[in-house]
């Protein structure tokens, strides 16, 4: 009995540090930017929305510098924009609970959840190998470290990633593996295996479709498109692109990428930004001018999202990365549940996350649980 009692206590402690990390990054995240939101002003009215909309449902005012950063890059307001300190620090561990996202943090089991989908529109991605707690796979099963070196020994381009504790495009790389060594830094296969240890994938380098690579050729451009369950109905959030640049292989934003907001109609917004404010009306490096560029298969994307994010209904809220490949074919890239985040797809749209559910969104971490009809 005692020794339940004290692994209870260390639970909660866990938590607890975590949730205090979380919120600390948060905090410093938001001052490091609040230079882009210094001169942001919002009028009386448009402070009296907000608040009215905090106190009816928080119990309390809260801080309007993550409407005024939101606003800071489109200068559009919106009543509902969602802090996304609430977001990490509380809303998400209600949506998605610790314990079950802890047991599918692992990307290769997600993409597994996914693997029997039977759309015509839809393609799984490849993973040639992957290692799961230290233990190699192919698509038959387990198979030996000497025979994941001899399936890999020719293998040619691919790409490597870890499938845990991984954002962001931390240690993504292209490798082109030629006689057991990669041809551009002509490092063995065993040293790059080592490097990654256990808990990685090297999968198929994706062929994109031409309307994505026109924008960004160096890497795969994906659409992120949140999916989120509110009183039993999966709802989708603002939609972006993330593009690469400067030859980078990954889209990422932390990694040096873009973001830009896409319509449902499949059109690109007029401005793309950096994390950090940077705008552009054309990408960088390609010159292809955002406004009125049109990205194929919007409509199917957002379906495809909505219908199997019910094969997982325990979880809440789900950050779909997916591309659509040389043939028109849907791939997801990865299904994020651990770290999903509501920053980016509100500014580049100068949309809430949460729309008209905001304020259900606000209840439920009142009351700390899922909303119930």
């Amino acid at each position: 009995m005692i020794k339940n009692i004290i692994k209870k206590i260390v639970k909660v402690f866990i938590e607890l540090v975590v949730k205090f990390t979380t919120y600390k990054n948060e905090k410093k995240n938001i001052k490091r930017k609040s230079k882009l939101f210094k001169n942001i002003e919002l009028s009386n009215e448009e402070i009296r929305e907000v608040e009215e909309i905090w106190i009816k449902n928080y119990g309390k005012k809260f801080s309007l510098d993550w409407h005024k950063l939101y606003m800071s890059y489109t200068g559009k307001f919106d009543k509902y924009y969602f802090p996304e300190i609430l977001f990490t620090t509380k809303l998400l561990d209600i949506l998605n609970p610790r314990k079950t996202k802890l047991a599918l943090a692992d990307k290769i089991l997600i993409n597994s959840l996914f693997a029997d989908i039977k759309d015509e529109n839809y393609r799984s991605i490849n993973n040639y190998i992957y290692n799961c707690n230290g233990y190699y796979y192919d698509k038959d099963g387990i198979i030996t470290y000497k025979q994941a070196i001899e399936k890999l020994n020719n293998i040619g381009e691919v790409i490597i990633k870890p499938t845990t504790e991984t954002s962001s495009g931390k240690n993504v790389q292209l490798l082109n593996i030629i006689e057991g060594k990669d041809v551009k830094t002509e490092r063995n296969l065993c040293d790059i295996l080592e490097q990654y240890n256990k808990n990685f994938t090297i999968q198929e380098k994706i062929v994109q479709h031409k309307l994505f690579s026109q924008l960004n050729p160096s890497s795969v451009n994906t659409i992120r498109i949140n999916t989120y369950i509110c009183e039993d109905k999966v709802y989708c959030a603002p939609i972006a692109m993330k593009m690469g640049r400067n030859g980078n292989i990954v889209d990422n934003g932390r990694a040096g990428g873009v973001q830009i907001g896409v319509k449902e109609d499949g059109t690109l917004r007029k401005f793309a930004f950096t994390e950090y404010g940077e705008k552009f009306d054309r990408h960088p490096d390609t010159n292809i001018v955002f406004e009125n560029y049109k990205i194929p298969k919007i409509r199917e994307l957002i379906e495809f999202t909505k219908k199997y994010h019910y094969k997982v209904p325990h979880i809440g809220i789900i950050a779909w990365d997916l591309a659509i490949d040389e043939n028109g074919k849907i791939i997801i890239i990865e299904a994020n549940i651990c770290a999903p985040s509501i920053w980016f797809p509100q500014y580049v749209n100068g949309e809430a996350f949460f729309g008209e559910n905001t304020e259900k969104m606000i209840k439920m971490i009142k009351r700390g649980k899922k909303n119930e009809k």
